[in-house]
């Protein structure tokens, strides 16, 4: 057997391997782990919204979709060892519910030292009305009090990634995060962890990473009549493996698969694909299994001189669709 052919053979077992960590849960209070929904147990939900639209729109493949720039701080933090001297990237995603994100990362090559980066997200998640519950008559209903709250997120890291091989790169980012609703605040350390691996056969890529990972944590300034106050709130970790390979020449047609395992829902799966006209004009399009809302992605690429535009569309079912944009620079 080939090099190549066991390095797949691998990969495809630790492929399986997460598709089936949902099966393979203790089993609490009697419940077989099988029939367990993970859903609804962590916090912190933004770091889990992509703000790239390029892999966004290629099924949200985070993990082996090979970029090269400013971008992957915040999807596999080894792959910006692509970068080859200075890239600067800015993204904006109009999501559900008029909540807007943005997202700004730099990264620089330092030679022999290794790839460096800086990165600031922020979710808005604008007015808010205010409602509360008011006993009228036997019942309870909730009433608009005519006051409005604001909440919003931020997350601010910084990147670090180097090449240990001529295949292999490695990368970690080390995040401050902070989540605001009304007068609530929480306050977190996150990391991710992320390995590129280039095998040399038709450009293909495994890549694998580790992402959202912290302690939990508890709300600051609380009231007792919010009812019961939530303690130990967990980060989203989650676990990605997945591939890249080029199927035509000179990188034309490229396809992306990756499995993923969050500790907080059930394993899914996402597949994308791009094509290259002539390294100006890129079409993208990407497929979701394992979620309960939207399935399928696509989107447009340009690239004119040192300048990178995406625009992606990612569907959402009965949310509607998000819409994201991006301009990327190499300097």
């Amino acid at each position: 057997m080939s090099y190549i052919s066991r390095l797949l053979t691998g990969f495809i077992a630790a492929f399986i391997l997460v598709l089936n960590m949902g099966f393979s849960q203790d089993i609490i209070e009697g419940i077989p782990a099988t029939e367990i929904q993970r859903n609804g147990i962590s916090g912190w939900q933004f770091l889990k919204i992509n703000v790239d639209p390029k892999s966004a729109a290629m099924g949200n493949t985070l993990a082996s979709t090979n970029r090269g720039d400013a971008s992957s701080v915040f999807a596999n933090p080894a792959a910006i060892v692509g970068v080859s001297n200075m890239d600067l990237y800015a993204g904006t995603v109009s999501y559900v519910a008029d909540i807007s994100y943005n997202a700004l990362s730099f990264v620089k090559n330092l030679g022999s030292i290794g790839v460096v980066g800086v990165s600031v997200a922020s979710l808005d998640m604008g007015d808010i009305p205010e409602t509360i519950n008011s006993p009228i008559g036997d019942r309870t209903e909730y009433v608009i009090t005519g006051r409005n709250y604001t909440g919003g997120d931020l997350a601010a890291g910084l990147t670090f990634a180097r090449q240990v091989s001529d295949k292999l790169s490695v990368g970690m980012n080390a995040r401050y995060i902070q989540e605001t609703i009304d007068d609530l605040s929480m306050t977190n350390i996150s990391f991710d962890f992320g390995t590129s691996y280039h095998t040399g056969y038709k450009n293909l890529r495994l890549g694998m990473t580790f992402r959202n990972l912290g302690g939990d944590v508890n709300l600051t300034g609380w009231d007792e009549d919010l009812q019961t106050e939530p303690i130990d709130v967990r980060m989203p970790v989650d676990f990605r493996v997945g591939l890249s390979i080029d199927l035509l020449p000179d990188e034309n047609l490229n396809v992306s698969v990756e499995a993923s395992h969050p500790n907080d829902g059930l394993e899914k799966v996402h597949i994308g694909t791009q094509y290259n006209f002539n390294n100006m004009l890129f079409i993208r399009g990407g497929y979701k299994m394992g979620y309960d809302e939207g399935d399928l992605s696509y989107g447009l690429g340009l690239n004119y001189s040192l300048i990178k535009a995406s625009f992606s569309m990612v569907t959402m079912g009965r949310l509607g669709t998000v819409n994201m944009m991006s301009v990327g620079v190499n300097l």
